[in-house]
């Protein structure tokens, strides 16, 4: 696109040399050119009585004088129109070509950018989440897994030449280097070390003119719609509250400070946080052990151990460590490394189920088997078909086999033993090993529930720790009986003995007759 032509004005411009063209009594022409030769600017007088040139004529002046890049002819009409008899013009008749400057060095990640955030409209859900736009989706960081190429950096370029109105080359001038620092958990590779790659699991952080991956990620407040939900292959601490409807998933950790709503918390480290209220819709899945203070009507599955300060309500556990709370009450807690709480249940006898010992991945494949086992005798009961009949029998004892071995699993770790240090209310049921007892009326503790190997049913017996295996506490009880039971049959045979002493005559002494006669 050829630039506009305009009208010059003498002071904007360093003059450089100038070119004088005259016709007697009809016209002056004077082509001004700056000093970098990149523009040049025409005045054209006219006398009184003069006449215009035409515009053959100016542009044969432009080339006799070297004038050839750039020339405008627009703006050769423009002088002509312009200058009338008794008055001048000044008109930009040519400009050059000016050199582009070359790019800089930049990164070129292998990523796509991430989109700015999407902007709520007035008419919008409370939650953000109403039509296909979701308002939560605002993450604003990478994640990154070791050996993955983050990106290249590009090398600056030369730019583009340029010409002067007189056809001179103006050199350009080259971009910059791309000047950056290779920070922790990165390295360079490739032709001039320009493929950057990432050596652990974690995020790309650039401040300045350092890049690095970093395994942490600090939300410093709550976590609202102006952060969104967070996926993180790291650990991630937010400094504040997460409001309701959240999700955050952090491979390495999760801490937070303050309370979490009716969210998603999901990480394959320990979850820490001051309190959570699931609001029945609630879930934390987590791979390593969860602390808390509370936890109100969420779903949570711990790898781990759980450790509940205040209490555990209403809530849905299945847990492969330990729980440790300071009540429980209402829902169902499944812990393979036992329970312990102050308080069991509620003085309002709300159903409170709890089982120590077993594995919850156990529990739900029994479920799965009795299911298909059900389904099974209801087609060997409907089938008239004697090949059908065979393998339905064949697929029963197969099914029969497969809950009998998940019934006598002994999974590391399992503790089947459930303490209270202060007191279990009514419409609480326990269940450790296969023995299940629902209690109708409170108990006082400290105690610790086990399960009884001599008669069945459940036995209660002095607290001791979670650290103690129940089957460790069952045999210290049953030696301990025998030795009462022996010590008390001993005693028993001692009094027996001495008994028949007493009442046995003395035949070993003579009389005293006897002795009077000899």
């Amino acid at each position: 696109m050829e630039p506009t032509p305009t009208t010059a004005n003498k002071d904007a411009k360093q003059d450089g040399q100038r070119f004088y063209h005259a016709q007697p009594n009809c016209y002056q022409l004077i082509f001004n050119l700056t000093a970098d030769e990149m523009e040049c600017i025409a005045h054209l007088d006219i006398p009184e009585d003069g006449s215009t040139p035409s515009s053959q004529e100016i542009l044969a002046f432009l080339a006799a004088d070297g004038i050839t890049t750039g020339i405008l002819p627009q703006a050769v009409d423009q002088v002509r129109a312009e200058a009338t008899p008794g008055h001048s013009a000044t008109v930009t008749i040519a400009v050059g070509v000016p050199a582009q400057t070359g790019e800089d060095g930049w990164l070129e990640y292998v990523f796509c950018p991430l989109d700015p955030p999407p902007k709520r409209q007035p008419d919008e859900d409370e939650d953000g989440t109403s039509g296909q736009v979701n308002f939560r989706s605002v993450q604003q960081f990478i994640n990154v897994d070791p050996d993955q190429e983050i990106g290249r950096i590009i090398p600056p370029t030369e730019g583009v030449p340029g010409k002067t109105v007189r056809g001179k080359p103006v050199p350009p001038v080259p971009g910059k280097p791309l000047a950056l620092k290779l920070g922790k958990n990165i390295h360079a590779t490739g032709d001039g070390d320009s493929i950057l790659i990432a050596e652990i699991h974690g995020r790309v952080k650039q401040d300045g003119d350092t890049i690095q991956v970093v395994e942490e990620y600090v939300v410093d407040g709550d976590v609202d719609f102006s952060v969104g939900n967070i996926r993180f292959n790291g650990f991630v601490e937010v400094r504040g509250d997460v409001l309701d409807g959240f999700q955050i998933n952090a491979t390495k950790g999760l801490k937070i400070t303050g309370n979490v709503g009716s969210c998603e918390l999901i990480s394959l480290g320990n979850v820490e946080f001051c309190g959570m209220d699931g609001q029945g819709r609630g879930s934390i899945h987590c791979g390593g052990s969860i602390t808390a203070n509370f936890i109100h009507e969420c779903t949570i599955e711990c790898a781990g151990s759980m450790q509940v300060g205040v209490e555990l309500l209403n809530c849905t556990v299945r847990c492969r460590g330990a729980i440790t709370a300071g009540m429980i009450s209402g829902g169902s807690c499944v812990a393979l490394g036992g329970i312990e709480a102050k308080k069991l249940g509620a003085p309002s006898g709300v159903k409170t189920k709890l089982h120590a010992g077993a594995d919850y991945h156990d529990l739900e494949r029994l479920q799965e088997l009795f299911t298909r086992l059900e389904s099974t005798h209801e087609a060997i009961s409907q089938t008239k078909s004697m090949e059908d009949l065979n393998r339905l029998t064949t697929e029963k004892q197969r099914l029969t086999a497969a809950i009998i071995e998940v019934r006598h699993r002994q999974p590391p770790g399992a503790n089947p033993k459930v303490n209270i240090r202060n007191r279990l209310y009514e419409g609480v049921t326990v269940q450790v090993a296969s023995s299940v007892e629902e209690f109708t009326t409170p108990r006082e503790g400290p105690l610790s529930m086990i399960a009884n190997s001599v008669e069945g049913g459940i036995r209660l017996v002095p607290l001791s720790g979670l650290e103690v295996p129940a089957d460790e506490v069952e045999r210290a009880y049953l030696h301990e009986q025998q030795r009462m039971a022996d010590e008390t049959a001993a005693a028993t045979q001692q009094a027996e003995e001495a008994t028949e002493d007493e009442a046995a005559p003395d035949t070993q002494q003579p009389s005293s007759m006897q002795q009077s006669d000899t």
